[in-house]
């Protein structure tokens, strides 16, 4: 008997070996690259091509864990998103059949970057496979003319919402990079995506005519780019007018800080005044407080006193109505003695 079941078991093991061995699930050979704000299909493949019963499938994101992202049940009828991919998702159960178990990524973000796994099981076996997804984002490119700078032209290079971080590069005529000096700034915005600012100032010479901005996304391998026309006679000139505007002006600031000095020290001045008469009154102030103590500390005394003759007077009231009660008494005991004396005679 248990021989028996010990064969059944082995044979039930080989079948299932032989059922899973049978197929195959492919992801993308290389990695995917979406663009932010678009949809992308990350492919996995069943191989040979079957729809087998009661297939579940799984799409997970590795990162420090498992993230689930869309999970679908043939018996239980699950097809539902990850908590964080909700309306952003989507398989295709109609392919299943030739198979097809690639998921749909809806509005790409630049989180969504990173390495998905396909995982397909049913009750015999299961296979999996993993694709990996880079996020890349392009955007237009501006020059603007900032004005006259020093002898030349100055020029700024804007663009925001790219990822990864982007190359700038400026080109003058013949494709030749630009040789004066150059500053760029690139800054990230809280969805990670990356603004660029770039500024330049071109002079008059072998740089003139078609300048251009160029902005490279690697990993999309593609580029976006800005150009603008300088003809030679946009550019500043020397005026013979120019030492004296600067003499002009030199003279007009020493005569504004002359000014600037003598507003100063006139402020000095009413701010002493202003503050010796707040002395005065500070002082005033201070002996008027004292005063009110003292007149307060001689008050205090004279009802202490006021209340310590009035305690004396009380008393001596007290004494005075004991004695003049005992006076009354032994008159009326005089009076009764003479009416008895005067009956008897």
């Amino acid at each position: 008997m248990t021989d028996g079941l010990s064969s059944l078991l082995t044979l039930n093991l080989l079948l299932g070996l032989s059922v899973a061995e049978k197929f195959s699930l492919d992801g993308s050979p290389s990695p995917v690259v979406g663009v932010v704000g678009q949809d992308v299909v990350l492919p996995c493949q069943l191989s040979p091509p079957a729809r087998l019963p009661s297939m579940d499938v799984l799409w997970r994101k590795i990162e420090s864990g498992f993230i689930p992202v869309h999970e679908y049940s043939d018996e239980g009828s699950r097809d539902l998103p990850g908590e964080s991919y909700q309306n952003r998702t989507e398989l295709f159960p109609q392919e299943f059949s030739h198979g097809n178990i690639s998921l749909k990524l809806k509005q790409l973000q630049e989180a969504d970057a990173g390495t998905y796994h396909c995982f397909v099981k049913n009750p015999e076996w299961s296979q999996e496979a993993t694709t990996e997804l880079g996020i890349a984002a392009v955007a237009p490119v501006f020059i603007v003319v900032l004005g006259p700078r020093d002898q030349g032209i100055g020029l700024a290079c804007r663009t925001t919402g790219w990822f990864p971080k982007p190359e700038l590069q400026w080109v003058g005529k013949n494709g030749q990079n630009l040789s004066m000096e150059i500053v760029t700034n690139v800054t990230q915005d809280r969805e990670n995506l990356y603004s660029v600012v770039s500024h330049v100032t071109v002079t008059e010479g072998e740089d003139n005519g078609d300048i251009s901005c160029i902005v490279r996304n690697g990993l999309l391998e593609t580029e976006r780019q800005s150009a603008i026309h300088l003809s030679g006679d946009i550019f500043p000139r020397v005026s013979p007018w120019l030492a004296a505007f600067w003499v002009l002006f030199t003279l007009v600031l020493i005569a504004a800080g002359a000014c600037a000095y003598l507003g100063y020290t006139a402020k000095q001045k009413a701010s002493k005044k202003k503050l010796s008469k707040e002395e005065a009154l500070f002082i005033n102030e201070t002996e008027k407080k004292t005063w009110e103590s003292e007149c307060q500390e001689l008050r205090e005394k004279l009802d202490v006193q006021s209340k310590a003759y009035e305690s004396e007077c009380q008393e001596l009231r007290e004494k005075l109505d004991v004695q003049s009660k005992a006076y009354e008494s032994d008159c009326q005991e005089l009076r009764e003695k003479l009416g008895k004396n005067i009956h008897t005679h």
